[in-house]
């Protein structure tokens, strides 16, 4: 769905659905580093993350799809098409670029603690000071996301159908994503108190190689008897987060330069108000 193609306006606008494996949809999937661990890996043991997997996005390419007519959502009424982006954003900076973000912090913020615990380094202030910002990070985040969705109105009126606080959803997706705050300071954060080791680190297989397994046990191992099993999968865990494409993935899910106009357009909408409650309580009369 466009709006403006090289600054032209388009009035052709479509937006439709059509069933996961339609005849002409061809899927061109993702190749990133992640993916491509899991496809050379000999077990699970040697992920970061073996539980969950890893994002995997695709190229999608309409070659002659057929689409019912029910399933055709808009076709040419452009006057919508604002609200229909606003709605959607609403949503998605909501649940995309907050709340899911939270669930992400968590386990960064769990595996910083725990490599830290398994360094020693836990009592040291500068770690102190850096585990309570990647706290004040993710709390700050879940708190826009549930003040958005506390301040959502029906839209419209008797549908049934919610829709979140445009203004919070927005000022929460840019306190995750701005760059160096939010979801990228958390990831540099955790890989700081992780230290070089979480993208220097052999792989785990050595610690059954006989030739190396001696100097991986030693020299990986960490403190008050934790074994260098441990400490590895723990440091691959944060790798996943910190080293591969998680932190840069943020950027697949719409511009910040978007979120930005579009805080501005929602504060302007207020802005008079503002300006004469500022005037009234300086004294000044027009």
């Amino acid at each position: 769905m466009r709006l403006f193609v090289a600054g032209e306006r388009v009035e052709n606008l479509v937006a439709f659905a059509v069933p996961n494996g339609a005849e002409g949809l061809t899927y061109i999937c993702q190749s990133g580093p992640i993916e491509a661990e899991r496809r050379e890996a000999e077990g699970v043991r040697e992920l970061g993350i073996p539980e969950y997997g890893s994002i995997l996005t695709t190229m999608l390419v309409f070659d002659d799809v057929f689409v019912p007519w029910e399933r055709v959502f808009m076709c040419g009424e452009v006057e919508f098409a604002a609200d229909l982006l606003n709605k959607f954003a609403s949503m998605h900076n909501v649940l995309c670029r907050g709340a899911c973000k939270v669930g992400f912090m968590d386990l960064m913020i769990g595996g910083a603690e725990t490599i830290a615990e398994y360094n020693g380094i836990t009592k040291a202030a500068h770690v102190r000071d850096k585990m309570t910002e990647m706290v004040r990070i993710r709390e700050t985040t879940e708190a826009c996301a549930r003040a958005a969705v506390w301040d959502g109105k029906e839209e419209p009126s008797g549908s049934g159908v919610y829709f979140p606080n445009t203004m919070f959803s927005l000022v929460g997706s840019l306190n995750t994503h701005y760059t160096h705050y939010g979801f990228p300071q958390v990831a540099l954060l955790a890989a700081d108190l992780a230290g070089g080791s979480v993208v220097t680190m052999p792989s785990e297989r050595e610690l059954q190689n006989p030739e190396t397994s001696q100097y991986m046990k030693k020299y990986l191992k960490g403190v008050a008897s934790v074994p260098a099993e441990n400490r590895i999968r723990m440091l691959k865990f944060l790798q996943h987060w910190v080293a591969g494409p998680q932190v840069a993935a943020m950027w697949d899910e719409g511009s910040l330069q978007v979120s930005r106009a579009l805080v501005r357009g929602e504060a302007l909408a207020s802005m008079e108000k503002k300006k004469r409650l500022a005037k009234e309580l300086a004294g000044i009369k027009e």
